[in-house]
């Protein structure tokens, strides 16, 4: 199963990873039907390419259409071909990254609320630096999730 997420509260500096996550599943139409398991192997997948530092990569978690993010009350909207631009040129991965108490509430059969935190070390940093996390999930494939439109 693929995702995609739309990052609501994130360093965008430091911000948010190598390969497609694939898991085996029969084709179906609609949301699988482990919706919150899969949100969860998402973004597991997620920060393991994120801590290998697979710049090239991390683009493939937004949607298509880009993602809305905001930071430190800064709000902007970016093509998803924006954020792939800065994976491959300025971003920089992390000395440590990890998950802080991520939870996943159904809002219904298609979308997931994503609430919690993250812990970031920047190379040369003698600590980390921890964020509030939000986000809202689309399921708009039985493998691949996106941004809820607004």
């Amino acid at each position: 199963m693929r995702m995609k997420k739309s990052w609501l509260a994130l360093a965008l500096v430091a911000c948010s990873v190598g390969c497609k996550p694939q898991l085996p599943r029969p084709h179906t139409d609609g949301p699988p039907p482990d919706l919150l398991a899969s949100a969860a192997r998402f973004y597991d997948a997620y920060a393991r390419d994120l801590r290998a530092g697979h710049g090239s990569a991390l683009a493939q978690y937004y949607a298509p259409e880009g993602a809305f993010i905001a930071v430190a009350g800064h709000r902007m909207r970016l093509s998803r071909s924006s954020i792939d631009s800065i994976y491959r040129t300025s971003w920089q991965g992390p000395a440590y990254f990890a998950w802080d108490s991520l939870t996943f509430d159904s809002l219904s059969p298609s979308l997931v609320l994503v609430t919690g935190g993250f812990r970031w070390q920047a190379a040369g940093s003698r600590d980390t630096t921890p964020f509030i996390y939000v986000s809202l999930l689309e399921a708009v494939e039985f493998w691949s999730w996106a941004p809820l439109r607004a």
